[in-house]
């Protein structure tokens, strides 16, 4: 602890607690991957030319697709009774199991030309953590446990960190982060016109007082403003993990991208200055455009961003929750200003949709122009393709605040 006052009470022993589990974490997967390495390094290689070698990694490479997939397509929720737990378990064993350790002794029986090299590590690297996601599922109990389903998702998570940096000569990802629509080349510009300060950076400010995961456009340019996403993750997540769920589309659609990260596992009305000093903090790095900043927020991230959003309204162009509900809040005198988007599953399992319809009239009672997108059959989770109405709703709205 430092003797800074804020560091004194309880916000300072949250946020050395998740430094020090972030740290743990980051280690054990560093020691698992060193594992995975060494083993490989034991392995006699075959000499390939560089034309079959990148036949071979296209196939590898496509079966890891194929898995990123499954597991971005998993609905967690709809596994909690015995029967389909088990019968996830023996899908994912019989689809991917021999297959993905397969590929992880066939990569290490090939030597990468040098200009392949990264490539080749990542990919090995990769391959090890799907491996262990998928025994990891393998000897889970038929019962749904809610902390191996969160270790799990931060492993995926890792294995996409591992995989965005070498994503252009992985023909099966090249596409993967961004939309259908999206221009290739106008999204993944040729490597001496990216800009040296895009990408994915994790920015720690005024000792944990505010940590963030940002990501960039690769063409980013600073002559012009950008839009903004601030993107809230939900009870028991973090900014690291809950960056991918909206990546693709500030990609896609030209935004800056914050993934916030709360004090403790969840957010709490003391974050409230902290996320506020996430966008003081991008700003002071990128040309941001201030009439163009999107909140947003998945569960308890949704609820809070209800709280940050009507508290400082004049910071945000537009609120979209996802999953959450409306809680007693500190409501500034021109909240009714903010447009708010509602996307809530009609079978959501923790907020029934009977009050997400109250609060709908509600806001709409206070003032605010509410666009209310109730997804049928669908539970406590993020819906697929929802980001995109999102982002069509808010470049509406920002566009006639323009005109």
């Amino acid at each position: 602890m430092t003797d800074k006052p804020w560091r004194l009470d309880r916000l300072g022993a949250l946020a050395d607690e998740w430094v020090a589990e972030r740290e743990s974490f980051h280690s054990g997967l560093y020691a698992y991957l060193h594992t995975h390495m060494r083993q490989c390094a034991t392995v006699a290689q075959d000499t390939l030319p560089l034309a079959t070698y990148q036949n071979e990694l296209d196939t590898i490479s496509a079966h890891l697709m194929q898995f990123v997939r499954a597991m971005d397509g998993t609905v967690w929720y709809a596994l909690r009774s015995p029967e389909r737990m088990a019968a996830y378990q023996a899908e994912q064993d019989a689809t991917f199991g021999t297959m993905i350790a397969a590929d992880s002794q066939r990569l290490a029986a090939l030597a990468p030309p040098d200009t392949m090299a990264a490539v080749h590590t990542a990919t090995q690297q990769a391959l090890g953590l799907a491996l262990h996601i998928l025994r990891m599922l393998k000897d889970m109990p038929k019962l749904f446990d809610f902390s191996t389903f969160f270790f799990i998702r931060r492993l995926v998570s890792q294995l996409k960190y591992l995989l965005y940096p070498v994503r252009t000569n992985l023909p099966a990802f090249q596409r993967y982060w961004l939309l259908d629509d999206a221009e290739f080349d106008a999204c993944e510009p040729s490597h001496n016109a990216v800009h040296p300060e895009s990408g994915i950076h994790r920015y720690d400010i005024d000792d944990h007082r505010c940590a963030y995961t940002a990501y960039v456009p690769e063409y980013y340019r600073p002559d012009r403003a950008w839009p903004v996403i601030l993107a809230l993750h939900g009870g028991s997540g973090n900014d690291e993990d809950f960056l991918w769920a909206w990546l693709k589309y500030a990609k896609s659609r030209g935004y800056l991208l914050i993934s916030g990260k709360s004090f403790g596992p969840t957010w709490h009305p003391w974050d409230a200055s902290s996320v506020l000093l996430m966008l003081d903090d991008m700003q002071a790095r990128y040309a941001i455009d201030s009439q163009r900043i999107l909140l947003t927020g998945l569960s308890d991230g949704g609820s809070f961003g209800y709280e940050v959003g009507f508290a400082f309204p004049e910071r945000f162009a537009g609120l979209a929750v996802v999953a959450g509900i409306l809680r007693p809040h500190q409501r500034n005198d021109d909240a009714s200003r903010l447009p708010v988007y509602i996307a809530h599953g009609e079978k959501d399992q923790l907020f029934p949709i009977g009050y997400i319809r109250a609060i709908t009239r509600t806001l709409e009672e206070w003032g605010h122009d509410v666009t209310y997108h109730e997804i049928p059959d669908f539970g406590h989770a993020y819906p697929p393709g929802e980001n995109a109405a999102i982002l069509d709703w808010f470049a509406r709205h920002t566009a006639a605040d323009r005109s």
